[in-house]
Parts: structure tokens; sequence; C-alpha cells
């Protein structure tokens, strides 16, 4: 049949057709998905924020998107907090479309270096199993950490602040890297508290004297002039050698008495440098009493000094003695000045400061100019004496380097493969001297020396070296390398000799004074590695909120809980009248940073699991389970503010970790009760007697100055 149908009546029923379809298309198009996309793909009720309060709950914040953004936009929105700004938005949405290219590039890169994927370890912290599942991995997936998600990737590359136009940058496994990561604190420290909550630090100096030029410089004569008499210079000398693990490591005390007399026979003729090292020994051994709370001095000659005066006099002249020999010519002495120098920088603070880091940097130059980093068994020229010495002196900058490094979040300054110094033997001072040509065996570690204390714990921080390496490198890091350190670490760890490892918090009651400070010690490098290690791989997944690797999401969490309970401990058992009192100094600020770190991952944890639906830990799977309940953490965290509470008088670090875990506490109280009274998570500890320190113990005895 022919078909009579008009022309226009086919133009107008196509048309109608077209504007029909128009219509329903424009009908869709103004229906647009007013949920973010996690909430949708979770069937949770979304608020329409941006980000969205479900989001911000489980650390989403980054990642909170929603499909039909540039419509979303235009509707009007109701925020909880405050009226959402357009361009604020707009601004938001083209730094997400900025880190999505970035992460889509970084994914390009990684493929062309194939990595397997765990995302499930087989249970209790077994790194052989780990590395088992690694090797076994058939998924074919290609990840490295940025297979985590993109919040994962930006937290990795670390954490800038602007502080009056001036950048701060620390590494993703600072502790206030890891404080910016807590979502539901955010608001809580940006708040500004009202003028009677909020408590001021008190500004003092901290810049380094040697770096800004604030000491005049001296002559021979006024340096010696302010020398005390020898009566008080040999009690505040023999303080310092009588303290464990202080000065056998940097100094050989046979041959310090040699050159002491000598010094007081003649003292016209003594290296500037040996009495800027003798400047030095008194400032710390003064300024370690002082931060004990004893008195420094009982003598008619310096009773009516204020002992703060006197470390402050004792700190100039060792910085006069450094300029006046002229410290960037390095000779004999001046590696030891720079190190107890720096160390007195370092106790002027409670926080950390970048300053004395710079100090540590010139001191390390020092070193490798007069080829500390290389043996002495290549040089003929160099006494079997002298190198004996500069072993030693390398372990302690080496173990001094990591400890500052992880302070300020910056990369250590000496990396592997710069240097093949062996270390030292362990043997006694009275085994070798100047004139030694062979050194005589090693002593066995039963015999538990200050140098083998130095070299069991030196063991641990070579591969903590490789792990905090590896932490601040630029490269991807696969999950099989990280659990190959951890193998590593684990194996090295149990290498130690048995009078300084811990298998629980207990042990730590066990021994005499420095027998459990140097438990604690090794403990607190062991578990301070964990935590570096794991650090990137304790994140949750962006798709199913849930931990991708909860082997790394126990150690961090078990390693942090061990450090705190440390913390505590330490705290309470160095208090007055109790067996370590005197030695509060040791725990003191050059720890600050391990136990903020702790803290800040604990944090992390609890902010991540408090909520509607906190994520899922991966036990079903792998049988990985976190021994601590919330009622435990929780505590942990009560015992550790009420030092950093305390502590916040005088340090602004405290005062910022105060504030964080107060809010995390009132956090978690708000959302689930805790049974029972907040309480010391150390308190149904039994407190064993602790026996008195031995002769044998500690080193020689130095009261050899009269």
């Amino acid at each position: 049949m022919t078909d009579t149908t008009p022309a226009s009546s086919v133009a107008n029923q196509n048309g109608e057709g077209q504007l029909k379809g128009s219509t329903k298309a424009s009908r869709q198009r103004f229906k647009p998905q007013l949920s973010c996309t996690f909430c949708r793909n979770r069937k949770l009720k979304c608020d329409r924020n941006l980000p969205c309060e479900n989001c911000v709950k489980r650390n989403q914040a980054t990642t909170c998107t929603y499909v039909h953004a540039t419509v979303r936009e235009k509707a009007p929105q109701i925020s909880k907090s405050s009226s959402g700004n357009s361009g604020s938005r707009d601004v938001h949405t083209q730094i997400r479309h900025l880190e999505e290219m970035v992460v889509s590039l970084m994914n390009q890169t990684t493929k062309t270096k194939p990595v397997p994927r765990i995302d499930h370890v087989t249970p209790e912290s077994s790194p052989d199993q780990g590395m088992q599942a690694s090797e076994g991995s058939s998924d074919g997936e290609q990840v490295a950490l940025s297979g985590t998600g993109l919040g994962d990737t930006a937290e990795s590359f670390g954490r800038i602040t602007m502080d009056d136009d001036q950048a701060n940058y620390v590494g993703s496994a600072h502790w206030a890297a890891i404080l910016d990561n807590i979502a539901c604190l955010k608001d809580q420290l940006g708040a500004n508290s009202t003028p009677q909550e909020e408590k001021s630090v008190p500004e003092t100096p901290v810049s380094p004297d040697l770096l800004v030029g604030s000491v005049r410089p001296a002559t021979r004569a006024e340096i010696l002039a302010a020398i005390p008499a020898r009566s008080v210079v040999n009690v505040i000398t023999n303080a310092f050698f009588d303290t464990p693990d202080m000065g056998s490591t940097l100094i050989h005390v046979p041959t310090f008495k040699k050159e002491y007399e000598r010094f007081w026979a003649n003292p016209d003729e003594t290296p500037i440098m040996w009495i800027g090292l003798l400047f030095s020994i008194m400032c710390l051994s003064t300024g370690f009493q002082v931060m004990a709370g004893m008195s420094p001095f009982s003598s008619a000659e310096t009773a009516l000094r204020d002992p703060a005066d006197t470390v402050k006099i004792f700190r100039e002249k060792t910085i006069q003695c450094l300029v006046l020999d002229n410290y960037t010519e390095p000779g004999p002495y001046t590696v030891e000045t720079l190190f107890l120098y720096y160390i007195s920088e370092h106790f002027r603070s409670a926080d950390a400061q970048f300053g004395v880091w710079m100090v540590f940097g010139l001191m390390v130059k020092a070193a490798m100019r007069l080829g500390f980093h290389r043996d002495a068994s290549h040089y003929s020229k160099i006494s079997v004496f002298r190198g004996e010495m500069q072993r030693r002196m390398w372990v302690s900058i080496l173990h001094m380097d990591l400890i500052t490094s992880l302070q300020v979040g910056l990369p250590r300054m000496i990396r592997e493969g710069t240097y093949d110094t062996k270390s030292p033997r362990n043997i006694l001072d009275t085994d070798f001297d100047e004139n030694t040509k062979v050194l005589p065996p090693s002593r066995p570690y039963s015999e538990f020396t200050s140098i083998g204390y130095s070299n069991s714990k030196h063991r641990i921080t070579a591969v903590f070296g490789q792990i905090v390496d590896q932490a601040n490198s630029t490269y991807p890091i696969s999950y099989s390398e990280v659990m190959a350190l951890d193998k590593k670490l684990h194996e090295t760890y149990q290498q130690a000799e048995d009078p300084i490892k811990i298998t629980s918090i207990d042990d730590l009651f066990i021994g005499t004074p420095t027998t459990r400070l140097r438990k604690f010690s090794v403990d607190l490098t062991f578990q301070k590695a964990r935590c570096i290690l794991h650090r990137k791989f304790f994140v949750t997944s962006k798709t199913t909120a849930s931990y991708p690797y909860p082997y790394s999401m126990k150690t961090c969490v078990e390693a942090s809980m061990r450090i705190l309970q440390s913390q505590i401990l330490m705290n309470r058992e160095t208090g007055v009248g109790h067996p370590l009192d005197g030695h509060k100094w040791k725990t003191s600020s050059l720890l600050t940073n391990d136990f903020l770190l702790a803290a800040m991952l604990i944090c992390l944890y609890i902010g991540n699991s408090i909520g509607d639906n906190p994520p899922n830990q991966g036990a079903l799977q792998t049988g990985i389970q976190i021994k601590w309940t919330q009622e435990e953490m929780v505590n942990a965290l009560q015992g550790s503010y009420e030092i950093w509470e305390e502590r916040s008088v005088i340090s602004k670090e405290a005062l910022k970790a105060a504030k964080a875990l107060k809010g995390m506490l009132a956090k978690v109280r708000a959302q689930v009760p805790v049974m029972g009274k907040s309480a010391n998570v150390m308190q149904s500890v039994p407190v064993p007697v602790v026996p008195q320190e031995s002769p044998q113990s500690t080193t020689p005895s130095s009261k050899f100055l009269s």
C-alpha cells in the first residue's frame, strides 16, 4: 500500500517525536544523583554536603564526589556548620580533578614495574606467612601504594603547611602529618579556643648559638678564667662518666684521665678543642642533674649560682672553644665536642628544633671529613686505638641521625652505601689504649658492657634505617618489599641479647635501673620501626571502606599500644620516689616524637572505627584480629593525654597533642560510652622489688679525678 501521509504531517510527527524525546531527556537531566558516590554505593543516607558526614566519619572527605556536581552546586544547600561557598566548591572540584590526574599518571608509571598485591596476610604477625602470601598471589593485579586510593597517595607525599608564608614540610610518617589525616578531629583542632581555655607556651630563644652568632668570640685567657676550681670540675666530670651509656661510646676514659691530668699541670699547652670538650662535658653533666631535680653543686664557690645560668655559661664556653679553634677545619676532639654540644642544644627546648638538626649536619660532615665513615682498617696511617674509637663514635652518630631526622620529619643525612665502618668490638676501655697494636677479641655478650648494648641496638638501627629510607622514598614500594623488611626486622630483634629483649610490658619492671632503661630503649626502637614500616599501608579502601592490608593495620595498632604503655610506665617510674628517679631526662624530648607517633596512630584507628559503619578489619578472611579492645585503647590515650597536658605549659607539641587527644576522647565517649572509669593501663601490673645497681652492670668506676 502506498503511503499517502502528507510530508508536512510526517515532519510534524517527527518533530513531535523529537520534542517528546527531548522533553524526556530533559527531565532525566534535571533529576541528578543527589547523593555522593560513596553513600549511593553503600546505600547510606547522604546529607548532600561536600564533603558529606558519612565520608568525613570514614576519613573519605577528600574523595567525596557527586556525579552531577555542576547541577548540584546550582541547587541551594544547607550545611550543618555554615552555608557553602560555590567558589570554594569549584576549587575543591578542580583540586580533586588534578589529584585524579596525578594518580592516573602514577598508576601508568607503576604498570611498567610489576608489583604483586597482598590483600590478605595470614594471622598473628608472621612475616614468613606474609611473604608466602606475596609469592602465592595470582590475581595478576599490579599495584603499589597508589593502588589503595587517591587519599592514600596524597598522604604518602608528606605534609606542607604555610605559616606566615613560610613552608614547613614533614614526611608522611611524622606524627603531625598523621594528625592532619584524622578527619573527625580537624574541626576541633581548627576551632579557636576561648581566651580562658587557651594556654600560652612561653617563647624562649632556641636558635643554636653556634649558628646564629649570639655568643661573642673569646680569647684563650678568657676561656680558661671561666673554668671552676678543680674540686668542682672533679665532681661534675665524675657525674658525667658515672652516667651509664653516656660517655662510654664517645670518650676513652683512661685516655681522658691522662689528658685531664696534663691539663691541670699545664693549661696553656692544652689544645683549645680539648678544653671545649671539657666544657661540653660539664654542660651536659650539670644539665642532667638539673633536669633530674638534683642540686648540681654543693661547694661554697657555686652554691649561690643559678644552675640554669651555670649550664648556659658552660655551653657558651664550649661554643667559644669551637670558634677559636675553627671547627670548620675539623681536627682532634672536634667531632666529640660538636656531638656533646649538639645534645646540650637539644635539651634547651622541649620541642624538636630544626636549627639544632642543622648543627647535627655540621657534625656529620666534620666526621666524614675526618674519615669516620670509612673503616680505619683501610688506612695504615690510622692507629688501632684511633680506628676503634672512630667506630664507636660512628655508631653513635648513625643512631642519633635516625632519631633527629624522625623528629623533624625529614630524610636522614647518612644513607646506606655511603659508609663501610664496622661495628666496634665488645671490649672495655681497660682492654686497649694508645699503644695497642692488635685489638683483643670481643668479649662474650654474656658480659653485657655498654659497647655490647650499643652494638645490639645498632643491629636493629641498621634495619630501621632501611625502613626510614623507604618511608621517605619518592618511588612506590611494593607490599612484598614491606614484608621482607618486616621479616628482617623481627629476625634482627630476636637475635638481641636476652638482658635487653622483652616479650611483654611486664619485663620493663625486671632488672637494675640501667638494664630497665636499656630494655625500654631497644623495645621502643623496635616498635617505632614497625609503626613507620607499615604506616603507608595503614589505610582504608576508598571503595569498600575496609582495611586492604589488615596485617599492617594490626602491626601499627599493637606497636603503638606498646609504645603508649611504655610512655605511661616510664613517666610513673621516673617520678620522685620511684626506682628510676633521676633518669627522667632519658625519656624526655629525645623521645617525644615516638610517643606522639603512637598516640596519633591509635587516634587514627579509633577515628576510623567510630560511626555507623566502621571499616572491616579483615578478620573473617585472614584471621587477623586486634587483641586490644576499644576501652583499653581509650584508657591508653587517657594516660598519654594526662602526660601531654602536664607538659603543655612548656611544649607547643605537647599542647597540640593534648588538644588532639582530648578531642578524640570526647568524640569516642560521645559515640560509645566506655565501661568503667578511665584508668592508667599499667595500674594492674604489680611492682616487684627492683635490684640495686651492681658494679658490673655499669661502666668501670670513673671516680679517679681528685
